[in-house]
C-alpha cells in the first residue's frame, strides 16, 4: 500500500533536517526511516547506541542555517523589486521580524560572546569619546598659546611704543 502524501513529506522533512546538520533525535530517526520511536528507543538502548547531546555548536548552526534562509528571501525580494514588482509590506516586516529574532536567540544562546560584542563596542566608543576629547584639549590649547601670543606682543608693543 502506498504510503499517504503527509506521511512521505514529513518523512522528507526529517530526512532534510538530519542532512543539513539538524541534532538526531529518536523522534527523527523514527520518521526519517518509518519505525516507531519505541521500536527504535529500545533499539538504541539494547545496541547502546551514543546519542549525540544538543550543544551549543548546534544551536550556533542551526542559526547560521536560520539565516541563510532569510538572506534567501531578502534575495528573493531584491529581484523582484529590481524586476520592476511590487513588494509585500508583510513580507518585508515578516523578515524583519524574523532578524530581530535572530539575533535575540543568538545573544540569549550565546552571552558570553554576546557581551563580548557589546563589550567591544562599548570600548570602540569610548575610544570615540576620548578621541574627540582629546581633539577639543588640543584645539583649547592652541587657542590658549595664540592668547598668550597675542598678549606678549600687545605688551610687548605697549612697552616699546612708550619708551
Amino acid at each position: 500500500m502506498p504510503e499517504p502524501k503527509a506521511g512521505l513529506q514529513a518523512r522528507l522533512h526529517a530526512l532534510r533536517v538530519l542532512a543539513e546538520g539538524g541534532h538526531a533525535t529518536i523522534e527523527r530517526l523514527a520518521l526519517a526511516s518509518g519505525r516507531s520511536a519505541t521500536v527504535l528507543r529500545r533499539l538504541a538502548r539494547d545496541e547502546g547506541w551514543k546519542l549525540a547531546q544538543a550543544g551549543p555548536l548546534d544551536v550556533s548552526a542551526r542559526i547560521r542555517k536560520a539565516a541563510g534562509m532569510v538572506l534567501c528571501k531578502v534575495e528573493e525580494l531584491g529581484k523582484a523589486a529590481e524586476g520592476g514588482g511590487s513588494i509585500d509590506k508583510g513580507a518585508i516586516d515578516g523578515l524583519i521580524a524574523m532578524i530581530r529574532g535572530l539575533e535575540k536567540i543568538g545573544e540569549i544562546m550565546r552571552p558570553e560572546e554576546a557581551a563580548r560584542e557589546n563589550h567591544i563596542r562599548d570600548n570602540e566608543d569610548l575610544a570615540e569619546t576620548l578621541r574627540r576629547i582629546e581633539e577639543r584639549i588640543v584645539e583649547l590649547a592652541r587657542e590658549f598659546a595664540a592668547r598668550l601670543v597675542e598678549e606678549q606682543s600687545g605688551t610687548a608693543g605697549g612697552v616699546e611704543g612708550g619708551a
